[in-house]
């Protein structure tokens, strides 16, 4: 049997766990779940403690996913230009760490833009600035967007993951600017894709942006796992938006992680109604790209 710790600050019902022990389980997989609640002052220690025998990896939760990337041996792509890792592997003494929330956000971009890349629209604005807003920033950059708006509650934080993208953001505008009305305005009258990665809408009947602020046939993917449908999917509707909440994102990233993991082709369907479980969410309400 090989653990596989969870490793986070605080803990509350995880659809990570009970989505990767299913596919675990239905695969015949000896890998069991555990949790390890972890300080940042005691990240270094729980990352080290991983090269032992015995660990497959680890799953890493919030708010350790920056830090990760800087105490593991080798980065894959998508964790070296996101500044994060999420899923840490053993491979013998050494540890490798990967960032499935890009894959998870790359298969929501492509759920709602259009198939043609050269119709996507050039600017953004992303709501948030923890290791979700990283892997969609990230991704932005890389399908070449020209302005970047990245807003978070605190200023710090969005000028943190501004500054880690400088370098491979030449070319184009990266901005980190305060939660205002008035520069949401703005920002918001120039772009057409709008993703909120701040983690507001989880509750019911919350949304992060008051619908006034949306204008006509704006892209929304709105990361909020919970709900089949948020206020803010709602407003964008309305104004003839395309939108997605976090569903096919969390399943895709679900997905690679299994895959990372197991070296096995992830048992879909089964981790698709783990999650609806979880969620309380009939199964055919869980969304999954291609739906």
């Amino acid at each position: 049997m090989q653990r596989l710790p969870v490793v986070g600050q605080t803990f509350a019902h995880s659809a990570v766990e009970a989505v990767q022990r299913a596919a675990f389980e239905a695969s015949g997989l000896p890998i069991a779940i555990e949790r390890w609640e972890r300080r940042p002052h005691q990240l270094p220690e729980a990352i080290e403690a991983l090269r032992e025998n015995g660990f497959a990896g680890a799953l890493i939760a919030a708010p350790h996913k920056e830090r990760t990337a800087s105490l593991v041996d080798l980065l894959s792509e998508d964790a070296k230009v996101s500044g994060a890792a999420n899923v840490v592997v053993r491979d013998g003494a050494r540890l490798h760490g990967h960032n499935t929330d890009v894959d998870g956000v790359r298969a929501g971009l492509a759920a709602i833009l259009p198939k043609e890349r050269a119709k996507w629209p050039r600017q953004a604005v992303v709501l948030g600035a923890g290791g979700g807003a990283r892997a969609v920033v990230a991704i932005l950059i890389g399908s070449g967007f020209q302005r970047i708006a990245v807003f978070n509650r605190h200023l710090h934080k969005a000028e943190a993951v501004v500054a880690h993208f400088a370098r491979a953001a030449k070319g184009l505008e990266l901005r980190a600017l305060p939660w205002h009305e008035t520069f949401l305005e703005i920002e918001l009258g120039r772009a057409k894709l709008l993703v909120n990665a701040s983690g507001i809408g989880v509750e019911e009947g919350t949304s992060a942006l008051p619908a006034e602020m949306l204008g006509a046939g704006v892209f929304v993917l709105d990361l909020v796992l919970n709900h089949a449908s948020t206020p803010l999917m709602v407003d964008a509707q309305a104004r003839g938006g395309n939108v997605a909440n976090g569903q096919a994102s969390f399943l895709s990233a679900s997905a690679e992680t299994f895959q990372l993991l197991s070296g096995q082709d992830p048992p879909l369907e089964v981790m698709r109604s783990a999650l609806a479980t979880e969620l309380g969410l009939p199964e055919e309400g869980i969304a999954v790209v291609g739906d």
